[in-house]
């Protein structure tokens, strides 16, 4: 996996999601299953995450953990695979040298689960005469058999799980489901890299009594944790505060892009002594991973294009709708003026992308949350395709003049104050339907934006057009009870009726004040909310490395991999 190292180093954010799942391990035990699906975009770590997880299992005499990729490039081959790994669970958990190849596997395992081989060799039988289903089922039913024959509990790790969709049957979830209401000896941990997939399987297909599944968001690290893994992995290197925010900025914290930049800095050979890094050095990283066809990180994005290629005969209208997310066009009909469509082909093409988790759709936006993937979609591999010579060195100097200008864009912006920045992003609306922590709220056009008079602690700041009113406080200093308080009398002395009422906690909200703002019915925006709405507007988002900052006080204490947990 190539976020490996970046992975390891932060032990302590993983040992919390390890925590976790122990905990369902132990309660599995004690006759209560809870399911776990981990979910996030591809090169977070989720793979290492759930090998890991293999490891520290294997061996522990009361449990058969066996692990499964479930993509795989036949049914033959799946189901060997699935078999294989089940009984190779086994002989680890007992300790015992596991055969290496499938039929003296099959062999040995008779003479300790006679039962559950018997199943497999009818489920054989079944594969060879083509009962795909049957064959299925009895796939599915053999970890309850072994359990059942062995009096262990098993856990089943799927990597890529929304994969079994491929199998040659009807419709292979129900019947995965149907096996986990009855196999309570069973605890299914999962992983997927199509996170919308994911969660619809989850809900539609496996939201079942005693087998819901607590779903696990991996996102990519915290602005503080990116320098962190600079700093760790780059010990010689001193990075000024610009330059580490350009590499937040332009990396959003994904360990798999942190992890190649970071090899390309160190190369040849990192410095034995401190050394202020020039940002030519760090540009020429990132062209490096970015300009040409062996760059690694572009052979990622190129891999990425190529699966519009499975939604149609011609990909090429996917491919032309993302170029215009990148270009900045969110919205169906600018979308539809980029690809000359009509709207409703438009949606058809911007629907399949959002189901294959390529576009994030956000009220009546569509965004490309990947920074890096959008910046090269719009200045490397439109350049490219638009270059009819075979010019590698032009597309190398467009791209570094880009580079330098997304640098200056972070100076700029550090030297604007915050309540500019909040007015920026307010003069942006446009009647438009948004959504942020799965809630929307329309944002509308104002044709006034007034600061009012200010304690030096929060500012506020009232926007307003026609009979639309918000009223707003921006508080860069960590919110208390007092601060809610001022704010109710402010609201107190406008004349007019206010629709919304919001506070923009840039550093946190303490609990006791969180409460306050509930009851008053104050709409709270913590940093993320905040920069999840520049985001959407194409807008710098604000880039601290202050843990409190960047989660506030409610976020869930298991860190930057794991910010959103719930049930399904």
């Amino acid at each position: 996996m190539i976020a490996m190292e970046s992975m390891e180093h932060f032990s302590s954010v993983r040992d919390r999601i390890r925590i976790r799942i122990e905990k369902r391990i132990e309660s599995l035990q004690n006759g209560y299953r809870q399911n776990i699906g981990l979910v996030g975009l591809p090169g977070i770590g989720k793979t290492h995450f759930l090998c890991s997880m293999f490891k520290t299992l294997t061996g522990r005499s009361h449990l058969v953990p066996f692990f499964l990729q479930a993509e795989k490039l036949s049914f033959d081959c799946f189901l060997e695979s699935w078999i294989g790994a089940l009984l190779s669970g086994l002989f680890l958990s007992q300790n015992i040298t596991v055969p290496k190849n499938f039929s003296s596997l099959l062999q040995a395992a008779e003479f300790i689960v006679p039962k559950t081989t018997e199943k497999i060799r009818n489920l054989k039988k079944l594969v060879r005469q083509e009962r795909n289903v049957a064959a299925v089922k009895e796939l599915f039913s053999l970890a309850r058999i072994l359990a059942e024959e062995t009096k262990k509990n098993v856990i089943l790790m799927i990597d890529e799980f929304q994969a079994l969709g491929k199998l040659p049957i009807p419709d292979p979830f129900a019947l995965l489901g149907k096996e986990m209401m009855v196999d309570t000896h069973t605890l299914y941990f999962v992983t997927s890299s199509q996170p919308q997939r994911a969660k619809e399987i989850f809900h539609d297909k496996l939201s079942l009594l005693f087998g819901n599944f607590e779903v696990i968001d991996m996102v990519p690290f915290s602005f503080s944790e990116t320098v962190e893994v600079l700093t760790s992995r780059l010990p010689g290197f001193l990075f000024s505060p610009l330059q580490k925010k350009f590499m937040i900025r332009m990396t959003d914290g994904h360990p798999a892009y942190l992890d190649l930049l970071i090899d390309q800095l160190s190369s040849p050979t990192p410095p034995e002594e401190s050394w202020e890094v020039p940002t030519d050095y760090l540009l020429a990283a990132f062209i490096r991973e970015l300009s040409s066809r062996k760059g690694r990180i572009a052979l990622m994005f190129e891999k990425r294009l190529e699966a519009c290629s499975r939604f149609a005969k011609d990909g090429s209208p996917y491919i032309q709708a993302l170029l215009a997310i990148s270009h900045g066009r969110h919205k169906v009909l600018a979308i539809a003026t980029f690809l000359e469509r009509k709207i409703t082909e438009t949606k058809n093409i911007l629907q399949r992308l959002v189901q294959e988790d390529m576009v994030a759709k956000r009220g009546s936006f569509y965004v490309l949350e990947d920074p890096l993937f959008r910046f090269w979609l719009k200045h490397a591999y439109e350049v490219r395709n638009h270059c009819y010579t075979p010019d590698q060195e032009a597309i190398c100097t467009g791209l570094k003049r880009s580079l330098r200008e997304e640098f200056e864009q972070i100076e700029r912006q550090e030297r604007m104050d915050i309540t500019a920045r909040v007015e920026g992003l307010l003069k942006e609306f446009r009647n438009d339907v948004v959504e942020v922590d799965e809630k929307k709220f329309q944002c509308p056009y104002f044709s006034e934006i007034v600061f009012r008079p200010t304690n030096g602690r929060i500012f506020p700041l009232l926007a307003r057009s026609g009979k639309t009113r918000w009223f707003c406080q921006i508080a860069p200093a960590p919110v208390v009870e007092e601060d809610v308080t001022a704010f109710l009398e402010e609201l107190q002395r406008l004349r007019k009726k206010v629709q919304r009422k919001i506070m923009i906690t840039l550093k946190g909200i303490d609990q006791n004040a969180k409460l306050m703002a509930q009851e008053a019915k104050i709409q709270l925006w913590n940093l993320r909310n905040f920069n999840a709405l520049l985001d959407l507007y194409d807008l710098p988002k604000i880039i601290t490395t202050d843990e409190s900052q960047e989660r506030g006080h409610d976020a869930t204490d298991l860190g930057a991999l794991a910010q959103s947990i719930h049930q399904t």
